[in-house]
């Protein structure tokens, strides 16, 4: 019943690490493609959710997906309306993040997960990083960005993704002590990190 969550440098090849080790184990991969429709379900509005996200954090507009149908507590969530500021889409990531721990074999990605699981026995918490030339060529490669572009981007977006972060008031999120491992994926390739993971995950439910 292990949840892993998986933290990341933006432009460091989370997403793909995360979602090797989703299926690999096959677990429930919590992205950033499932905010609409837990949004939908909790009565939330989707722009609204987008306005806050433009200020506090990645500009991504989704989180959750499939996984929203089977969390029941989501269209109840207490505290959160559709009156929806950056306080409140913070509640409502740690209720819904600590809920879909509760219910284990699920990989998080991002969102705060290592700090609202920081003291969950069941997590591991894992924090890849990389040279920011690697970052900028992965942003580069994935979203057809020119080199000007891409680091412009990848400063700007990890700026924004510390100080949501930090927002939380949990702790620092790059404090190496916070994670179980620290991967460097300019030096690890990602399925070597997947690897690592599954590794420990299978170690961990041994």
């Amino acid at each position: 019943m292990a949840v892993i969550s998986i933290s990341r440098q933006y432009g460091s090849h989370g997403w793909a690490v995360g979602q090797m080790v989703a299926e690999r184990l096959r677990y429930k991969l919590i992205d950033q493609a499932m905010l609409d429709k837990v949004a939908q379900n909790a009565n939330i509005s989707v722009k609204s959710i987008a306005e806050v996200e433009k200020t506090a954090g990645d500009t991504v507009l989704s989180f959750f997906s499939e996984l929203a149908a089977a969390l029941p507590f989501v269209k109840h969530a207490a505290g959160v309306s559709s009156d929806f500021d950056e306080t409140k889409y913070r509640l409502f990531l740690k209720r819904t993040i600590l809920q879909i721990a509760a219910q284990g074999n699920a990989v998080i990605i991002g969102r705060g997960s290592p700090l609202v699981l920081k003291d969950h026995p069941d997590a591991l918490r894992f924090y890849l990083v990389a040279k920011d030339e690697d970052r900028v060529k992965s942003l580069m490669t994935r979203y057809g960005y020119d080199e000007k572009k891409a680091d412009t981007v990848a400063y700007r977006e990890e700026k924004r993704r510390l100080n949501f972060l930090k927002a939380f008031e949990a702790g620092n999120p790059e404090d190496p002590l916070l994670y179980h491992l620290i991967i460097n994926t300019s030096m690890v390739k990602d399925k070597e990190a997947a690897d690592i993971i599954c590794g420990l995950a299978d170690a961990r439910v041994v």
